[in-house]
């Protein structure tokens, strides 16, 4: 093997080891922001199960007066 075939090939080699440091760098980014998104989807899915509560109690609320009204003679 000759000094220009070694050279060539550390220059590969070093290549190979920038895009390997780079998609790592990627993936540990990306994985970040895939925890950071569940959390979020974790809050908002909370926040509706809070929202749907606060709904029905007010549905339930409002038939509960509903049937007060029926029930008077306004006539």
């Amino acid at each position: 093997m000759s000094l220009g075939n070694l050279q060539l090939l550390e220059q590969k080699i070093d290549g190979l080891l920038a895009r390997h440091e780079k998609v790592h760098h990627e993936k540990t980014e990306l994985l970040s922001r895939l925890s950071e998104r569940d959390l979020e989807h974790t809050v908002l899915l909370d926040r509706l199960r809070q929202y749907e509560q606060e709904r029905n109690e007010m549905r339930q609320l409002l038939e509960r007066l509903m049937s007060r009204f029926e029930g008077l003679d306004l006539q």
